[in-house]
């Protein structure tokens, strides 16, 4: 899973909830997994590889703990903290900074809720010096 923007706060564990863009043929099954056909995308249980970009080398790991669907515009203050935002307002600027200043907030996604299971060394160690 890609963490572009947010990377330094799923491995100083800061967050723990993603939120993804929901698309018309992903179906959520028993409250556990996405599927896409039947491709699972997204499953409770699963470990996933953390990358801080397209193509680049895992750095980390997380389990996913939960899953949930429903618009952009429904975070809470908590839900967003997860995201590792101060404020909902906060995230919603990012949201837009990401997805463009016509972002849909009613747009539907997947909450991905999720704990840090491994973290690269060298990684961990240049954020501490960073923080």
């Amino acid at each position: 899973m890609i963490f572009a923007y947010t990377l330094e706060q799923v491995i100083s564990g800061q967050k723990s909830q993603t939120r993804r863009l929901a698309k018309p043929d992903e179906v959520l099954h028993d409250q556990s997994r996405v599927m896409k056909g039947k491709r699972v995308l997204y499953e409770v249980g699963r470990s996933y590889a953390v990358q801080p970009n397209r193509g680049k080398k895992s750095v980390a790991r997380i389990v996913l703990t939960g899953l949930k669907k429903e618009p952009v515009s429904k975070i809470s203050d908590a839900d967003a903290q997860a995201e590792g935002y101060k404020t909902r307002a906060e995230f919603l600027t990012a949201w837009r900074t990401i997805h463009g200043k016509n972002a849909d907030l009613n747009a539907e996604v997947w909450v991905l809720a999720f704990k840090l299971q491994t973290a690269d060394d060298d990684v961990l160690e240049k954020i501490r010096a960073n923080g």
